[in-house]
């Protein structure tokens, strides 16, 4: 790969990048090789936030479906007796714990069978002394394992929350890992050519923690050796912006920011969506929020300051640890709210007279699903005592365009190659198997949703014993597949 020239970030010049390419194409060209081995040390055990996140990355649940209180998987292993608790802030062990202490939850960990060769290594390569973080609770040490299933787990899930933390705990006991790092560098007049990968040499805790391997591949070039350029290509891209937030990656920005703790982060994302500020599995904001968040920003800037709310969770937690007299914090705090207040209740008329105007239109935004096919004017949302159904802003002007949903179906802000919006849904089969399915409001003739056997559009259709799915030309029953928009 090109190197940017010197004071560069990147090559941006098209014109620097083509009498590069012009250069070395069809040259003969000496590789610089310099290697070196590095240790890397295993992560150290979870605290309630990091479990959430690792958890999440590997299994793809929600941190939800993670660590709620109520239904949480990872709550429920611990009231189970499975694991440590949940809400801890420490990523410490327990201070009281000595090697024995360690050996004997390597051993608990054993007498789990899938585990058992895991533990069988660390306990003939145990370390000296566990990893462990800088985070810590005076109430609370890192999740660790306290028990061992009798039978099988709940769920698949249960099973592989437990072994992701097991197996955090067995990697925070064993050795390190060494990997040969390799950088690759190509001189030609001006011009740096780039490379890098590495090798694996030993293994040490990936082996009983191998959520975290790598892509380990690494060129077969040896320092000065002659390689012959056979082809360039010119790969030109532009910028992009940062991606939206996902559940994993907004706690970790929480975390960081010091907004809310490990068992509110949740919680709070769950009432912005519930009071519809934010939307979609990957974090967007509504016209709603939007609006709201501009207009706390010009009037009442301390409201949305993150510096604010993060100082007052320092402090909160320094008088929990006796670092800081209560009372001093609260008139130091009442001073502030005070002020805020004050510039609040100033510009009150205003605030609410843009914060009603955003609702207003949100709600408008609500019902509002697309373009009616026929008239051109907005198909609305309406609920009726049988359900929801979609019709035309002009049905009192004789419009008769009108489409029914069914029961538990969804609207999607996705469109049909039709204009009309896709709808998601579920049916049961006779095996009680749910399967989702996704079809064009109007169950048009490029509908996604295809019968799998002839490739007719499928509709849904009410029945004795609930919902079902019925091809318009063979009539199959439930045999679909869902066609990706050309």
């Amino acid at each position: 790969k090109l190197a940017p020239p010197k004071g560069a970030e990147r090559v941006w010049e098209k014109d620097y990048a083509e009498r590069a390419a012009e250069a070395i194409r069809g040259k003969e060209l000496i590789v610089n090789v310099k290697s070196r081995k590095v240790s890397i040390a295993p992560p150290p055990p979870f605290d309630g936030t990091t479990m959430q996140i690792e958890v999440s990355r590997i299994t793809g649940l929600t941190p939800k479906q993670i660590a709620d209180r109520t239904s949480g998987i990872a709550q429920q292993l611990y009231e189970a007796g499975l694991i440590s608790y949940i809400g801890t802030e420490s990523q410490k062990y327990p201070k009281a714990w000595k090697r024995e202490d360690f050996i004997k939850m390597v051993e608990l960990i054993g007498s789990y069978g899938p585990l058992s060769q895991d533990a069988r290594y660390v306990m003939e390569n145990l370390r000296e002394k566990p990893v462990e973080g800088k985070k810590d609770d005076p109430a609370h040490p890192a999740i660790h394992v306290v028990g061992t299933p009798e039978g099988e787990f709940q769920s698949r899930y249960h099973r592989k929350v437990y072994e992701v933390i097991a197996r955090r705990n067995l990697a925070t006991l064993s050795p390190d890992a060494l990997v040969k790092k390799v950088n690759i560098e190509v001189k030609v007049d001006e011009f740096r050519f780039k490379a890098s990968g590495a090798s694996l040499i030993e293994e040490g805790w990936l082996r009983v923690y191998p959520y975290a391997k790598k892509d380990y591949t690494m060129p077969l070039v040896e320092d000065g050796e002659k390689v012959k350029c056979i082809d360039v290509v010119i790969e030109e891209k532009e910028t992009q912006p940062p991606k939206r937030y996902t559940p994993i990656s907004i706690i970790k920005e929480m975390e960081r920011l010091g907004l809310g703790t490990k068992n509110t982060r949740v919680q709070i994302l769950d009432i912005l969506k519930e009071r519809g500020y934010i939307e979609g599995k990957s974090f967007k904001p509504t016209t709603l929020g939007e609006a709201v968040a501009e207009v706390l920003e010009e009037h009442v800037p301390e409201l949305t300051n993150t510096e604010l709310t993060s100082k007052l969770e320092e402090a909160m937690k320094r008088i929990e640890e006796g670092k800081l007299d209560h009372k001093e914090f609260l008139l130091d705090a009442l001073a502030k709210l005070e002020r805020i207040m004050k510039n609040f209740k100033g510009k009150e008329m205003i605030i609410s007279e843009k914060l009603s105007e955003a609702i207003q239109e949100y709600r408008k935004s609500q019902y509002i699903v697309g373009k009616c096919p026929k008239c051109k004017r907005d198909l609305l949302l309406k609920k009726s005592k049988y359900g929801y159904f979609v019709i035309c802003s002009g049905y009192r002007d004789a419009c008769d365009i009108k489409y029914n949903l069914y029961r538990g179906e969804t609207i999607l802000r996705e469109t049909c190659s039709c204009g009309l919006p896709i709808v998601e849904g579920k049916v049961k089969t006779k095996s009680n198997k749910v399967l989702k399915y996704r079809r064009c409001l109007g169950n048009c003739e490029k509908s996604p949703l295809r019968c799998a056997k002839c490739g007719g559009v499928m509709v849904p259709k009410k029945g004795k014993y609930g919902l079902y799915l019925q091809c318009t030309k063979c009539g199959s029953v439930n045999f679909f597949r869902i066609k990706k928009p050309s």
